[in-house]
């Protein structure tokens, strides 16, 4: 399947989810903007499919964490990345943009948000799963500078392999942190999971 079909049947299976809650965003998002002297990006896909990430940041882990990234056991590094994350000015001094591409200096055009996309998307997607025999190994991706955490992250890695290859599917993550989070996954996408902790890693299979 490619990753277009991919992309589009995620878009409107979250839109089903969490289109009522997307909605709530656009307050918050257009007034931090204002106050910060940002512009929000202007590219509608990418807009929509950002306030539904976050929608669905908030159904996985009871906060609006960066969409980019899904939450570590570090409470501290946790509480900055909450969107809009302590890390965007920083990135929007350096490149222009947030890493997701969110927020960007006021004075960017669709193309510059254009650009910016197109790299996110090849951090995101341009990386190969770690993919064999139904068997999906999460660990030693690109670790973030300023955050210190892994892009693409496994729950973003799990979702693209299940749109790539379906159920099941056994993942291999670092820390039973991240176990957790597909567990939550698998809930609230009625699937089944069983976690297991195999030597310095854990395997969670779901169905």
């Amino acid at each position: 399947m490619s990753d277009m079909w991919q992309m589009a049947k995620a878009f409107y299976a979250d839109w089903r989810r969490y289109g009522k809650d997307a909605k709530k965003h656009e307050v918050w998002i257009r007034k931090h903007a204002r106050n910060r002297g940002w512009s929000v990006n202007p590219r509608w896909m990418i807009y929509t499919n950002l306030k539904l990430w976050i929608a669905d940041s908030e159904a996985m882990y009871g906060r609006r964490y960066c969409p980019c990234y899904e939450p570590s056991d570090d409470a501290e590094l946790n509480r900055r990345l909450i969107c809009p994350c302590q890390f965007a000015q920083e990135e929007i001094d350096t490149t222009g943009w947030c890493h997701c591409t969110l927020f960007g200096r006021g004075d960017l055009t669709a193309a510059d948000y254009k650009r910016a996309e197109d790299q996110l998307m090849a951090e995101y997607r341009g990386t190969p799963l770690n993919l064999t025999g139904g068997v999906l190994d999460t660990r030693d991706q690109h670790m973030d500078v300023l955050r210190g955490l892994p892009v693409p992250d496994a729950i973003h890695q799990v979702k693209r392999a299940i749109g790539a290859v379906g159920l099941p599917l056994v993942v291999i993550v670092a820390t039973r942190t991240e176990a957790l989070h597909l567990e939550r996954l698998a809930e609230l996408r009625s699937m089944r999971s069983e976690v297991a902790e195999v030597e310095d890693a854990w395997r969670v299979t779901l169905s």
